[in-house]
């Protein structure tokens, strides 16, 4: 049944979080003003709540799911580091420490 969905990327980057969270916040912005300028000249509070509600509609419809223009910077992990095993519970810094210090008394 979900199949298809596999094709989708279900994430965004930080960049395209940063998008979203501005987009809705103008939407919001935009709509409330204006809503509150027509209900204000009309004398309908009605205008105003439903301005804004639309606004919020309209911005969760475009920030809420994953759009693939919200995805176009990936990060790009670093590999992981494979480490022999650890002696003695040392942190990674103190074992590399050790390793050098051994190869200066071999030498």
């Amino acid at each position: 049944m979900f199949d298809n969905l596999s094709i989708w990327k279900w994430h965004m980057d930080f960049v395209g979080q940063k998008h979203a969270e501005y987009l809705f916040r103008t939407i919001i912005t935009t709509c409330g003003f204006v809503g509150f300028i027509l209900g204000y000249i009309k004398e309908q509070f009605s205008i105003t709540i439903g301005l804004t509600l639309i606004g919020f509609f309209v911005s969760a419809l475009l920030t809420i799911p994953p759009w693939p223009f919200y995805a176009r910077n990936p990060l790009k992990w670093q590999k992981v580091k494979k480490v022999k095993k650890i002696e003695n519970n040392l942190t990674y810094d103190e074992y590399k420490e050790d390793k050098k210090k051994e190869k200066k008394k071999i030498k």
